[in-house]
Order: C-alpha cells, then structure tokens, then sequence
C-alpha cells in the first residue's frame, strides 16, 4: 500500500474554490483529514485485482421507455385562453426562457 498523503490547507482551498464553496478555518483543517481519508480509500481500491472483471455500466437491468412523440391538439377557444394568459408571448407563440 502507498504513504498516506494529507492533502494541505491550499489544495482544500483549491477544491473548495473549484466548488464555489467558502469554508473556515476549522473546515479546512477537518477536510484536509476527511478528503486525505477519501483518497485512501481509492488508493486501496486500486490494489484490487480486477482482470477477471467484465465492465459494467448499469446493474438494475432497466431499460428506456421510448415512446412516439404524438402531436395533440386542443380547440381553438382553449388554445387562445393558453396564449391570452401567458406574460411573454409573440402573436400565437408563448416564448420561454432558454434553456441550457
């Protein structure tokens, strides 16, 4: 097995940056003993031999459910009142905000 390695306050700060959280003192000091645990961990799984092992990329078995993408209408009257009541709207479309 490899030394163990305690990740230092900086490489804390570090992840804690690339997370977008702010942490103190004391967290730092508990995290760099917590995430250096962490890591062990993955070091002793990279003892494991794993030759006889088939890849795997899901194990419950599900499967997706497709279905066809039927157009349904609805009446005219109905159709407008949607329309009528939606803020954000371009003749008979309803605009929304992009999504990305």
């Amino acid at each position: 097995m490899t030394e163990k390695k305690i990740l230092s306050i900086e490489e804390v700060e570090h992840i804690a940056d690339l997370a977008r959280i702010e942490l103190t003192k004391d967290e730092k000091e508990k995290f760099s003993i917590e995430l250096s645990a962490v890591l062990g961990y993955i070091e002793q799984l990279k003892e494991v031999d794993t030759k006889n092992v088939k890849p795997v990329s899901q194990v419950t078995g599900l499967e997706n459910v497709f279905r066809e993408d039927i157009i349904e209408g609805c009446d005219d009257e109905t159709r407008k009142r949607i329309i009528d009541n939606f803020p954000d709207r371009d003749d008979d479309y309803i605009k929304v905000k992009q999504v990305m």
